[in-house]
């Protein structure tokens, strides 16, 4: 009968043992995993606050982009506006002087060649500023669902 007793007390040892240990690693997966989701509140709370500054900094740009542009081909439109009226007034004014003349045309050359650069860098610029748009819009969705992640834990 002691045997039976000791017996008994032994396996009985081992069933708490059997148990403490699964109960002790989920307690511990347990505590891990609110941890990392402490962790990852502030990581979330990181990139949202990148995300805002970014958002002011895109919006920056895309003001003094607009600006730059309207401002740029406004003045260059302006000087080239002036170019006929004078090739005009000095055709009249000195008509036997062509280097004059040849200046002139070269000057709208290349004030022409300026407007169609300013152009082309002006829609290269936009279509950049596009990209950006787009990643930060992926970016805006990524935060949406990691916080739609962490509402759930």
């Amino acid at each position: 009968m002691a045997a039976a007793a000791a017996a008994a007390a032994l396996s009985s040892g081992r069933g708490a043992a059997g148990v403490k240990g699964p109960f002790f690693i989920f307690t511990l997966l347990c505590l891990v995993c609110f941890v990392s989701s402490l962790i990852e509140k502030d990581q979330l709370e990181k990139l949202k606050e990148g995300y805002q500054k970014t958002q002011a900094l895109l919006d920056n740009v895309k003001a003094d982009y607009k600006s730059g542009m309207d401002t740029t081909l406004e003045s260059i439109d302006s000087f080239m506006s002036f170019f006929e009226p004078l090739a005009e007034v000095m055709k009249d004014a000195a008509p036997g002087f062509s280097p004059l003349k040849e200046q002139l045309e070269n000057t709208k050359s290349f004030m022409e060649k300026t407007k169609a650069y300013a152009d082309d860098k002006f829609v290269e610029i936009g279509a950049e500023i596009e990209k950006l748009e787009q990643k930060h819009e992926k970016m805006r969705k990524l935060i949406k669902f990691l916080e739609e992640q962490q509402d759930e834990l």
